[in-house]
Formats: C-alpha cells, sequence, structure tokens
C-alpha cells in the first residue's frame, strides 16, 4: 500500500483514528460496489476488526475503467491496494485494486478518490467469516 497516496485522500484520517492505524484489509469483505457512468460510484468494505466495527466506503468519482469478476453472495478481499495509474488517454487515475480470496476481484479506476468511515457494525450482517 502506498501510504503517501492514502495520507493524501480526504477521509483517511477518520479511518485511520478510528482503527488506530490505516486498517488492513484482509479478510474485509465487500458489502456493495454501486457504479455509475457518471458522478459517485462507491465500493462498500466492512474490514475484519471485531473490537472496532465500522465500514468503509471509497468513493470514486467519474470511473473511467473497471475490470471486476466473480460478484458473490460474500466477497471476501486477501488485500485491498490503492495507487496512481495511467488510463488509456494518459490520464493519472486513482486505482482501488481487490486481491481476492472468495468471491469479487478486479480494479476500478477514477479520477478522484475520497473515503468515508461508518462506525458501528455493517448495516446488511457481514460476517467477516
Amino acid at each position: 500500500m502506498n501510504t503517501a497516496i492514502v495520507s493524501g485522500l480526504t477521509g483517511a484520517d477518520a479511518v485511520t483514528q478510528w482503527f488506530g492505524a490505516w486498517p488492513n484489509f484482509h479478510d474485509a469483505e465487500v458489502i456493495s460496489i454501486f457504479l455509475a457512468r457518471r458522478g459517485q460510484s462507491v465500493l462498500r468494505i466492512y474490514p475484519y476488526y471485531p473490537q472496532k466495527p465500522a465500514t468503509v466506503d471509497f468513493i470514486l468519482d467519474d470511473v473511467t475503467d473497471i475490470e471486476l469478476n466473480d460478484f458473490r453472495c460474500q466477497n471476501v478481499v486477501n488485500d485491498l491496494q490503492i495507487e496512481i495509474a495511467t488510463d488509456q488517454n494518459g490520464i493519472d487515475v486513482y486505482r482501488v485494486i481487490l486481491l481476492p480470496c472468495y468471491g469479487v476481484a478486479g480494479r476500478v479506476d477514477a479520477k478522484s478518490l475520497r473515503i468515508k468511515l461508518s462506525p458501528g457494525k455493517s448495516p446488511d450482517g457481514a460476517s467477516n467469516w
């Protein structure tokens, strides 16, 4: 994980304060992926931290490209990475990468990215195994 990229994102401070550090997304569950051809798309994840439950939304504005596979009734990631990539038009974009454990895998590229923390148990009852 590129900490310089993460630390510069709006909302990352709230996530770091809640968990005590930037969370390890190993065994986190992808709760939902909402994709819009214009405006906001949202990747909602429930990290596995039983003592500090919270949902983390990655809010992607102006998605430029996606590659996602195997979305299922439960989607557990091995890791989540954020990097800067260059899209097919030569423009720098944020790339959120989901490395699979079970279920969804792939990436979403967007022109901007911010993060929103919602403390408390998952709204859909995610179990984290």
